[in-house]
């Protein structure tokens, strides 16, 4: 269980994240989905992947630091040990 609530919550992320080739940068909690992107730019789209935020978790524990993100609202940071900046 994390912030975010069960571990089996099905969130979004892009090839990159899911692949675990490039950290989470950019969160998004767009119309209550969650989605969590690398924010770099894909040479091609293949579409999201759909897995449990636990993974993630696992992972990357400071992605807790945005569990409280407003629906509509997105968070970015620099690198992995940045601060979140949020946007409403």
């Amino acid at each position: 269980m994390s912030r975010f609530g069960p571990d089996n919550l099905g969130v979004y992320v892009c090839s990159h994240v899911f692949a675990n080739e490039r950290p989470v940068l950019l969160v998004s909690h767009a119309d209550g989905d969650w989605q969590f992107l690398c924010g770099v730019a894909h040479e091609s789209f293949d579409g999201p992947h759909h897995v449990g935020v636990g993974h993630l978790i696992g992972r990357d524990s400071t992605l807790e630091a945005v569990a409280d993100l407003a629906i509509d609202g997105t968070a970015e940071r620099a690198t992995v040990a940045g601060e979140w900046v949020r946007n409403a």
